[in-house]
């Protein structure tokens, strides 16, 4: 499914876009299956190690982890971020659908970017509770001339209760933001307070099979999730060559290509190989001042004045 020229304008007016009906459910239903094979080892491991009571394996893909996890956190780890590089993974990244939609954002060479990230989002607890900042502050300077498209996969139907995405509208076209590192549970870059655009929030609920499109410079967060569930997601990341190896440290690949067809990867061992071998060459280039190191005009604005702190 293509975008309409009216969707295109939107995403580049905007910033973003809620892309629905894109993602056939049965790449979704296969993740989701894949991940709970994956919690269900690792909960047998933990029980046998003493370190929870009870499997719940009775429970299902939406219940079981909320209930293990309230035992142990460590049952979501080995899904957790981008330690997962499964067959189910692989086929998400290089779904026709996904990568039809990059091709017209950034054309018909498509690196499926070295981070991506699965996302499973604890309800109640601070870590979830991610602050305002752009994707490309945590990127390796050589992407900031180019358009990354984030896509955001809903792997249950994302609402405000789950913690769902939000974005400051048309404010992706000044450049990467000042971020300092903040004093929190949750991935802490945050943008500085005193550079936050002054819009008003928006949030972009979405239901499994949607894909909510941003720019690597379009501010988004996501808020507390109170619905008593993992609100499960996760977040794709892709670009054209040109825009270089923004994330040193893990490994992307070729997903289509006109000029050099013969290398693009269709493989899913190959690809978990690749993860799981890759060997960082370097770090990104760009850094930021920890929060006690940082200078505010009005410390009360400060992010982690009003999140729980890690410290």
């Amino acid at each position: 499914m293509l975008l309409t020229d009216e969707q295109l304008e939107h995403f580049h007016r905007e910033g973003y876009l809620v892309a629905q009906k894109v993602i056939p459910e049965r790449y979704i239903v296969d993740l989701q299956q894949e991940i709970d094979s994956v919690i269900d080892a690792e909960a047998k491991k933990l029980y046998a190690e003493g370190e929870i009571t009870q499997l719940h394996e009775e429970l299902g893909f939406l219940h079981r982890a909320t209930e293990l996890s309230k035992e142990s956190a460590k049952v979501i780890n080995p899904v957790y971020s981008g330690n997962h590089s499964g067959r189910a993974m692989f086929n998400l990244l290089t779904c026709p659908e996904i990568l039809d939609i990059m091709e017209q954002l950034v054309g018909p060479e498509i690196i499926a970017s070295s981070i991506y990230r699965l996302r499973p989002k604890l309800p109640d607890r601070p870590e979830g509770i991610v602050p305002w900042h752009q994707d490309s502050g945590y990127f390796h300077t050589c992407a900031d001339a180019h358009l990354v498209p984030t896509c955001w996969v809903p792997l249950m139907n994302a609402t405000i209760q789950t913690g769902c995405m939000e974005v400051l509208p048309r404010s992706h076209k000044q450049g990467v933001f000042r971020h300092y590192v903040a004093n929190l549970l949750a991935p802490s870059l945050t943008v500085h307070p005193d550079h936050l655009p002054d819009r008003q929030p928006v949030p972009v609920p979405a239901a499994v099979g949607d894909v909510v499109l941003m720019t690597n410079m379009t501010p988004h967060r996501s808020t507390d999730n109170t619905s008593g569930l993992v609100r499960w997601a996760t977040d794709l990341r892709y670009n054209a060559p040109a825009a270089g190896d923004y994330g040193p440290g893990e490994a992307g690949f070729l997903a289509r290509s006109k000029e050099t067809p013969e290398k693009v990867l269709t493989d899913w061992r190959q690809f978990d190989r690749l993860r799981k071998e890759h060997v960082p060459q370097s770090k990104a280039d760009r850094s930021w001042l920890n929060y006690d190191q940082e200078t505010f005009l009005d410390p009360a604005k400060r992010v982690d004045e009003n999140l729980p702190k890690f410290r």
